[in-house]
C-alpha cells in the first residue's frame, strides 16, 4: 500500500475497533463475591478481564485515531511515537489472551488472576504495588504468534524515534546541503517518512482487533470454568 492508503486504512480499522469497545459494564452476581473473613466485596476473574480489555481497547482506539491524524498533518515523529505505544498496547492485549488460553488449558485461574491484578493496579514506581507487566516480554510473545512475525522488528524500528536519536531528530528535522554546507531546519526536512510507521499502525490495529474478538469468544468458557472450580466464591 502507498503511504496515503495506509493512513486511510488506519482510520478504517479505528472505525472497526470503535464498534467493539465497551462503554459500560455493570457487575452481575457471577462477577463478584463477599469475602467471608473480611466482608469485603471482591471481583472475580471475568470481571477483571472486562476491566483490562476495555481499558486497553479505549487506549488503542485513542492512540490509533491520534496517530492517523498526525500522519495526515505530516507530523511524522509524534505519529511514530504514538504508533509505538499502540504496538505496546496490542502486545499487552495479546498477552491477556495468552494467559486466558493457558488458564482454560490448565483449568486454573490463579496465574491469570495475578496477571490481571498486575494490569489493573501494577506500576514501576511504587514498591508496595504489584509490578506492571513487562511490555517487552509481551512483544516477544506476540512476535512468535503465527502471522505476527517481525512485529518486534517494526516495534524496535519505531523505538529509534521515541528517543532523540538520528532518525527521529537529524533525519527528520534537518536537511543538509552538501554543495554549500547549509543546514535547513523544520518539519519533514530530512529523510524520515510515515510509510513504515503507518504500516505498523495498521499491523497493530489488525492484531488488536483479531485478539480482542478471540478474547470475547473465550469469555463464556472462562466464566463457566470459574464457577465450576470455585462454586463457593
Amino acid at each position: 500500500m502507498s503511504e496515503p492508503d495506509l493512513i486511510r486504512e488506519t482510520g478504517r480499522l479505528c472505525g472497526e475497533l470503535e464498534q467493539l469497545v465497551p462503554h459500560e459494564y455493570t457487575a452481575k452476581d457471577a462477577d463478584w463475591f463477599s469475602d467471608g473473613l473480611s466482608g469485603r466485596v471482591l471481583s472475580k476473574v471475568p470481571f477483571k478481564i472486562i476491566g483490562v480489555i476495555g481499558g486497553l481497547a479505549h487506549r488503542a482506539l485513542d492512540l490509533g485515531r491520534l496517530a492517523q491524524e498526525l500522519y495526515e498533518r505530516h507530523k511524522v515523529v509524534p505519529g511514530i511515537i504514538l504508533t509505538r505505544s499502540l504496538m505496546e498496547t496490542t502486545a499487552l492485549l495479546y498477552l491477556t489472551y495468552k494467559k486466558m488460553k493457558h488458564s482454560i488449558e490448565t483449568q486454573s485461574t490463579d496465574e491469570l488472576d495475578g496477571f490481571l491484578v498486575s494490569c489493573l493496579s501494577g506500576n514501576r514506581t511504587n514498591e508496595a504495588d504489584p509490578n506492571s507487566p513487562n511490555v517487552l516480554t509481551a512483544i516477544t510473545h506476540l512476535d512468535r504468534e503465527e502471522g505476527c512475525d517481525r512485529y518486534a522488528d517494526f516495534y524496535n524500528a519505531l523505538s529509534e524515534f521515541a528517543h532523540p536519536n538520528s532518525m527521529g531528530t537529524f533525519y527528520a528535522y534537518v536537511r543538509f546541503n552538501d554543495a554549500d554546507l547549509t543546514l535547513n531546519f523544520g518539519e519533514n526536512m530530512g529523510l524520515t517518512t510515515a510509510h513504515d510507521s503507518a504500516f505498523s499502525a495498521v499491523f497493530a490495529l489488525e492484531v488488536f482487533i483479531e485478539f480482542y474478538k478471540r478474547i470475547l469468544t473465550m469469555l463464556p468458557e472462562i466464566k463457566e470454568m470459574y464457577q465450576r472450580n470455585y462454586p463457593r466464591a
